[in-house]
C-alpha cells in the first residue's frame, strides 16, 4: 500500500514539474517551421532588391539610441555575436496573405525538383540557410508554389513575413 502511495506521489510530482516547466515564462514553442517566438532573422544590409541572405538569431542586447538603434544578436548556427539594425520578428505567411511584391523570408535548405520547401525538422531549420526576397509571380500558385525575386520557386508553406513592432 505504501509503495502505491509513494509511486502516486512521485507521478503527480513529475507531472507537476513538466506542466510548470512547459508553461513557465521563457519556454518558447516552435511553429510549423521550427521557429520560436524569441528567434529573429538578421541581415547585414537593408533588403532593397533581388534577394539577401538572412541568419536565424536570438537577441542578446536590445537596440537603443546609445547603440545607434542596432541590437546585438547571437547567430544560432554559429554562436557568433553580431550587431545590426536589420532584424525581423516573423511568422508563417498565410496562404490568403500571398500577393505580388510582398517581402518574405524563405528556408533555403531543402529543394524539391527546383522548388524550395519548408524545413522537415528543427535541426534542419536551425542549421541551414534562409533568404529574403519579394514575391514576383503568382501564376503557379495552383501548383503549390510562387516565384520570388531571383527567379526562385518557393512552396506556399515555406514563406515567413516580418511582424510589425508594437
Amino acid at each position: 500500500m505504501k509503495v502505491k502511495s509513494l509511486f502516486a506521489a512521485l507521478f503527480v510530482s513529475a507531472l507537476s514539474f513538466i506542466f510548470i516547466t512547459l508553461s513557465a515564462p521563457g519556454f518558447a514553442e516552435d511553429d510549423d517551421q521550427y521557429i520560436q517566438d524569441d528567434h529573429y532573422f538578421i541581415a547585414s544590409e537593408k533588403f532593397t532588391q533581388g534577394y539577401i541572405s538572412v541568419s536565424l538569431a536570438t537577441m542578446k542586447t536590445p537596440a537603443t539610441v546609445e547603440t545607434k538603434n542596432e541590437a546585438e544578436f547571437t547567430k544560432i548556427n554559429s554562436g557568433e555575436d553580431v550587431w545590426t539594425k536589420f532584424y525581423y520578428k516573423t511568422r508563417i505567411l498565410k496562404k490568403e496573405e500571398i500577393k505580388k511584391g510582398l517581402e518574405v523570408i524563405i528556408f533555403e535548405g531543402r529543394n524539391d525538383d527546383g522548388v524550395y520547401c519548408a524545413p522537415e525538422n528543427k535541426d534542419e531549420a536551425l542549421n541551414n540557410s534562409w533568404f529574403m526576397a519579394k514575391i514576383t509571380d503568382l501564376s503557379d500558385m495552383y501548383k503549390g508554389y510562387v516565384t520570388v525575386s531571383g527567379g526562385y520557386k518557393v512552396k506556399i508553406d515555406n514563406m515567413r513575413i516580418a511582424v510589425k513592432s508594437k
